[in-house]
């Protein structure tokens, strides 16, 4: 077992202990393993001074993966480091958003539903604010409702044509009838109208 520990805000790591537990194997089928499989870099053995990179980089907390045989010589950059915890941070924002939003919620009440959120992953104030995740929902919705609104229309024309029937005339004139000099089927005069449906793209 090879294993790597990597900063990660508190908040963060309170986040995935509930999703997969204290640890996490960079091979699973899974977002965050993904995420972070597609981060690691190989060392530069052609410049000595990057061969064991340093991190520097402290957020409040650390992390377990186990990255298997397959994935030693690699490691992360500070740069890295942010970026994973930065794309843990929206997810866990946008599983917010579902959470206030979903059809089975406990109640109607935002507030009530943000601080259930926050309970039940133990997020502690001090790292992450009630009033920070309520301003990111309600700045979510605009965005979502605007992008609803904006929304193309487009139109499919659909023509229909008819032969406008007259009850009055003989049976041959209002279907028509084959003219043995032309040798075709002749067809009443036609009449076309124009459907527009509107389509949501």
């Amino acid at each position: 077992m090879y294993i790597i520990r990597i900063p990660i805000y508190p908040y963060i790591r309170s986040y995935l202990e509930v999703q997969y537990g204290t640890r996490i194997c960079i091979h699973d089928h899974n977002y965050v393993s993904s995420l972070l499989r597609s981060m690691l870099n190989k060392f530069d053995k052609k410049d000595p001074t990057k061969v064991k990179p340093c991190q520097k980089l402290n957020l409040g907390a650390t992390f377990d993966f186990d990255i298997g045989k397959n994935t030693l010589g690699t490691h992360l950059t500070n740069e890295d480091i942010r970026r994973f915890s930065n794309a843990i941070d929206l997810l866990i924002r946008q599983e917010m958003y579902r959470w206030c939003n979903h059809p089975n919620a406990t109640d109607q009440v935002v507030d009530y539903n943000i601080r259930r959120f926050i309970d039940f992953y133990g997020f502690a104030e001090d790292d992450l604010p009630f009033e920070n995740l309520k301003r990111w929902y309600y700045r979510e919705r605009e965005r979502f409702n605007k992008r609803s609104n904006n929304r193309l229309i487009e139109e499919y024309r659909l023509f229909l044509s008819y032969a406008p029937i007259n009850n009055d005339l003989p049976l041959d004139k209002k279907i028509g009838r084959f003219n043995k000099h032309e040798q075709q089927f002749k067809t009443p005069p036609i009449n076309q109208i124009q459907l527009i449906i509107p389509f949501l793209n």
